[in-house]
């Protein structure tokens, strides 16, 4: 009897020009070569634009990722901050629909300097309202967020959810034909970072699924 065919998305949140953040040399990108040496493995990487006010990308930095045809760079935001402390970094959960635009826009003026244009998007924190929903629908082919955190939220483009940990053991979640894995580059209040014990554990993960099911390992713009 064949094994059902599924698809496996690995998205990884915060990836930004900053050293152990996703910066050619850092060791959590010996892990992802790694996994798609070995398995196939391919990475969605949710990059904010300049992240905290500190970190733009640049030019060098999109064009190391771009080397990889197993990467799919996505926006996550520009600043990854909010000016309400009391949200966390939200950044979309506090925006209206204009304040949202310009947000947008500007994120997507640095990706153009920087010769990329990334066709999703995922919130930071997840948090978004309506009208900044409204907004992000206008400017991206998808949206990859969260059954409970979006709740409510009705999307204009395609939205994926799905957010089963790499250091989760037992948390293994369907979504339609796709299993849709969620991960941190980095960030000590992160269970999901690349430490070499989740890469170790999300490697038995893979062996596991592939035991049980024919995989095929996507971005999600390749989902169909």
């Amino acid at each position: 009897m064949e094994n059902t065919k599924v698809n496996v998305v690995v998205a990884i949140d915060d990836v930004h020009p900053e050293k152990d953040w996703g910066v050619e040399g850092d060791v959590q990108i010996d892990y992802l070569k790694a996994l798609n040496k070995d398995y196939g493995v391919k990475f969605n990487l949710f990059i904010p634009s300049y992240y905290h006010n500190k970190f733009p990308i640049t030019k060098e930095f999109v064009d190391y990722w771009k080397q990889y045809n197993w990467i799919e760079m996505s926006n996550h935001g520009h600043y990854h901050a909010c000016q309400n402390e009391g949200i966390g970094e939200m950044e979309f959960f506090e925006l209206q629909y204009g304040d949202a635009t310009q947000r947008i826009q500007d994120s997507l003026n640095l990706w153009e300097s920087c010769g990329y244009k990334p066709k999703g998007f995922r919130a930071p924190g997840w948090g978004v309202n309506q009208q900044s929903a409204d907004a992000i629908s206008s400017y991206f082919d998808w949206v990859a967020g969260h059954e409970e955190h979006n709740k409510g939220i009705n999307w204009g483009c395609h939205f994926f959810e799905g957010c089963d940990g790499i250091n989760e053991p037992d948390s293994l979640s369907l979504y339609g034909e796709t299993f849709m894995f969620q991960s941190h580059i980095n960030g000590e209040h992160n269970d999901n970072v690349w430490t070499e014990e989740n890469y170790l554990h999300f490697e038995k993960v893979i062996e596991y699924l592939l035991s049980q099911y024919d995989l095929q390992f996507v971005t999600i713009s390749e989902i169909k």
